[in-house]
């Protein structure tokens, strides 16, 4: 619930623009709340290349010779961007080549800080990475996520947030983690779907505990309670149609990530979502 004092965000090999609106929106974060930023950095590796399996000879020195072209490119590229936006927002920012690194190393990243932000390869085509692979990991460092999508303004501010709501420990946890955010926006928009275990637990008016215990914070918030069966659409369709900013939600603490509290339909919001989404668990 306070603000995080110190930010990772995870690079990987991919598109330079997709880089730069990740470390740009971590930037202006770190700004905002006077925080630390880490940036992690993490090379694509050979065997990621699904063409490697059948390198032979020569091709193998030249596949090795093109992927140490490539990481030293992506290493300056960062560096770059650093020293940009060190010099743009007067913040610290620290440099971790991970080379290397995958799974749980990565994750020790962000369990040493206090948010994590990172985009998602999920539901596109792109090369997978050790980053792209070990993105259940770090979404389990239990400290909050951003995604942030490739195309997002890093310079919008956070105005108008939608919180998918369902009373379990993980939605709870996303909005503590989101406080900071949220006592800012103009609008706060809480969207309940109403299921029978969510009536049996909140009874006939789902959601008005959680409003009011926001409200007493300050927060300007609206709640929402929307028929419908696929829970992850609708708060799509909400977003949307205020122009949300930001997304809040719990992650369910199973073996995949992207069975979310909402149920597996959720995994669809992940991949279709073009805005900046808070997860928890």
């Amino acid at each position: 619930m306070q603000t995080p004092k110190d930010i990772v965000v995870y690079l990987d090999a991919a598109e330079c623009e997709a880089q730069r609106v990740r470390l740009h929106y971590a930037a202006v974060l770190a700004k905002k709340w006077g925080a630390h930023l880490v940036v992690a950095l993490v090379p694509q590796q050979p065997s990621y290349n699904r063409h490697s399996a059948f390198a032979r000879g020569d091709a193998v020195v030249a596949m090795f010779e093109l992927y140490k072209e490539r990481k030293e490119a992506s290493l300056k590229a960062v560096q770059s961007m650093i020293a940009e936006f060190e010099r743009i927002y007067e913040i610290e920012c620290e440099l971790r080549n991970c080379d290397g690194e995958m799974g749980e190393a990565l994750m020790l990243h962000a369990r040493h800080a206090g948010l994590a932000v990172l985009g998602s390869s999920r539901g596109l085509d792109g090369e997978e990475s050790a980053l792209t692979l070990s993105e259940d990991v770090i979404f389990a460092s239990g400290v909050p996520s951003i995604l942030v999508p490739p195309k997002w303004d890093a310079e919008r501010p956070v105005r108008k947030v939608v919180i998918g709501w369902n009373a379990s420990r993980e939605a709870a946890r996303a909005i503590s983690d989101a406080i900071p955010l949220l006592v800012e926006a103009e609008e706060v928009r809480v969207v309940v779907v109403p299921e029978g275990k969510i009536n049996r637990l909140l009874g006939e008016d789902p959601g008005a505990d959680i409003s009011q215990h926001l409200a007493r914070y300050g927060v300007r918030v609206t709640l929402d309670s929307l028929k419908g069966s696929d829970a992850g659409a609708l708060i799509l369709a909400k977003a949307a149609e205020i122009d949300a900013d930001l997304i809040v939600m719990g992650a369910f603490g199973q073996s995949k990530i992207t069975e979310f509290v909402f149920g597996s339909a959720t995994g669809t919001l992940l991949r279709k979502a073009t805005i900046p989404i808070l997860l928890s668990r």
